[in-house]
């Protein structure tokens, strides 16, 4: 073996590796030569899908942009509510599926509020798909909650508030979320479980601001008040 390999002999396993290669080299070359329209199709599939693919994510860049263009000239352009609510509802649907008609839902939602029209205002931000835990999703939560209030819906509104108070971001925001359903649990008269939302709230935000949370003392000793009141009557 030794003496084969001091020759230049090669061992036999690999000159049947090289043979083999060549061969799939031959077969491949073959094919390629037999099935020329087929390669050709199936190469012009794959440049169209990708080129396809590039055009999709321009286009959609191209149309976030406009979108935002146009909402800010609207809400710029000091038209009469009633004109700008039209103009808003016409944006809405041109502009379907992206964020930035949500804002303009924002925005049309608080225009009905101003006009007293509650139960289009809580169509409107009822239909805003951002997740609350985002600004304009927490934004559409709080006018969803303000118009089922109004609307004279005081279970919707608490329990929107309730949700709120548990997937807001922020800190600040579920404790501004469960005030709120404090004040509308003592519309209601159910005074023990408004004091207690208050009571927790204020001990949060004993660190993040002592001020805010002076002002959930406040009320806390105004809902204990009104209970002793009732209790003595």
């Amino acid at each position: 073996m030794a003496d084969g390999l001091a020759k230049g002999k090669r061992p036999t396993a690999v000159s049947g590796g090289d043979d083999m290669f060549v061969t799939a080299v031959k077969r491949l070359s073959s094919w390629a030569a037999n099935n020329t329209r087929t390669l050709l199709v199936g190469l012009g599939a794959v440049a169209l899908g990708f080129f396809g693919i590039v055009y999709y994510v321009n286009f959609q860049a191209s149309v976030r942009e406009s979108a935002a263009t146009e909402l800010a000239a609207l809400r710029l352009s000091g038209a009469e509510p009633a004109l700008l609510m039209t103009d808003f509802e016409a944006y809405v649907e041109r502009f379907e599926g992206t964020e930035s008609a949500d804002e303009a839902r924002l925005s049309l939602a608080r225009l009905y509020m101003d006009q007293g029209r509650a139960a289009e205002a809580m169509a409107v931000a009822g239909a805003v798909r951002v997740p609350r835990n985002r600004p304009v999703g927490f934004a559409a939560g709080q006018l969803l909650a303000a118009a089922q209030e109004a609307n004279g819906d005081a279970e919707a509104a608490l329990a929107t508030f309730t949700s709120l108070g548990a997937g807001a971001r922020f800190a600040f925001q579920r404790r501004q979320s469960k005030a709120s359903a404090g004040r509308i649990l003592v519309s209601l008269g159910r005074l023990d479980e408004a004091a207690a939302i208050f009571e927790s709230i204020a001990r949060e935000a004993e660190e993040d601001d002592p001020a805010e949370a002076g002002v959930y003392r406040l009320r806390l000793g105004e809902i204990k008040g009104a209970r002793a009141a009732g209790s003595g009557a």
